[in-house]
């Protein structure tokens, strides 16, 4: 049956009352329209895509809505992480041990830091965000089941 594919993927991505609400109508009428036709236009595609996105979207709004009240505790724990080891770079790179008067501080030099530091907040964000990132929103009847 046409349609079966979207619906698993949607269930895959989606919360299941957005899935029920957005997505399951569309399918079934893209699946209703394609039996009467006994065939499938483009434009029926794009329309179930369509639906698809905007629960996409809605569901990723709604998740980072509720993201808002955790981002200050990721964002510290990141930093934490940050300034540890972006420490520990600088003992084990010997710039703890009094060389960095004998350096040149030339743009390279900068340059090549700034890169450091950047690749180990990046690092540190990601698996921040990875640990302790909050549950996605449940409605009435998962939580009931």
């Amino acid at each position: 049956m046409p349609g079966t594919w979207m619906a698993r993927v949607g269930q895959r991505l989606l919360h299941g009352d957005t899935f029920e609400m957005m997505l399951s109508p569309a399918i079934a009428d893209f699946q209703f329209e394609t039996a009467i036709r006994s065939a499938a236009r483009p434009g029926d595609y794009c329309a179930v895509f369509r639906a698809l996105l905007g629960a996409l979207w809605f569901d990723v709004s709604g998740d980072l809505l509720a993201l808002k009240s955790d981002v200050d505790l990721i964002a510290l724990l990141t930093l934490l992480q940050t300034s540890y080891y972006t420490f520990m770079l600088v003992l084990l790179s010997g710039l703890g041990t009094g060389t960095l008067a004998l350096l040149e501080m030339d743009s390279g030099f900068v340059t090549r830091a700034l890169a450091y530091v950047a690749g180990v907040s990046v690092a540190c964000l990601l698996t921040s965000s990875a640990c302790f990132w909050p549950p996605r929103r449940t409605c009435q009847s998962e939580t009931e089941d």
